[in-house]
């Protein structure tokens, strides 16, 4: 009498399991392949990043109603602050070239007593109010330059 073999559990097992993913592959396929699909997976997209572009501005419209600093703000002072090191740095360019002219002719005695005569007949006159000026500069500022 010849006996009949049955499969084991395990075998069984990977049987069903490779024929379930077989099947689903083969669904998964045919989905796939429709143009409903890309239709679907598009407003998909578009949908999120609606989404999400409506929580940052909510999220920035909420700080703005805290007084705290978002996101656009951040963004302006950035740009406001390239803008004045930009400045800065021109100026000191241009205090550089100066002072490379001066030292390139230094000024003859006869310059040097006009220069410091008209520096002090004009200080004379506006020291006072200079003087003042600087002292509430620097009481505004808290600070001593």
């Amino acid at each position: 009498m010849a006996e009949e073999r049955h499969p084991s559990p395990a075998e069984e097992t990977r049987r069903l399991y490779e024929d379930a993913e077989k099947r689903t592959g083969r669904a998964f396929e045919q989905l796939v392949s429709r143009d409903s699909f890309g239709e679907l997976l598009a407003r998909l997209t578009e949908n999120t990043v609606a989404l999400t572009k409506i929580g940052t501005e909510m999220f920035d419209l909420m700080l703005r109603n805290l007084r705290l600093a978002g996101r656009q703000d951040i963004i302006r002072l950035a740009r406001q602050l390239g803008r004045t090191e930009d400045k800065i740095e021109r100026l000191l360019q241009e205090i550089e070239r100066l002072e490379d002219k001066i030292d390139a002719n230094p000024p003859t005695t006869s310059q040097t007593r006009t220069t410091t005569t008209r520096k002090s007949s004009s200080a004379n006159g506006q020291s006072g109010q200079q003087g003042a000026r600087r002292a509430a500069s620097r009481r505004r500022s808290g600070g001593s330059s």
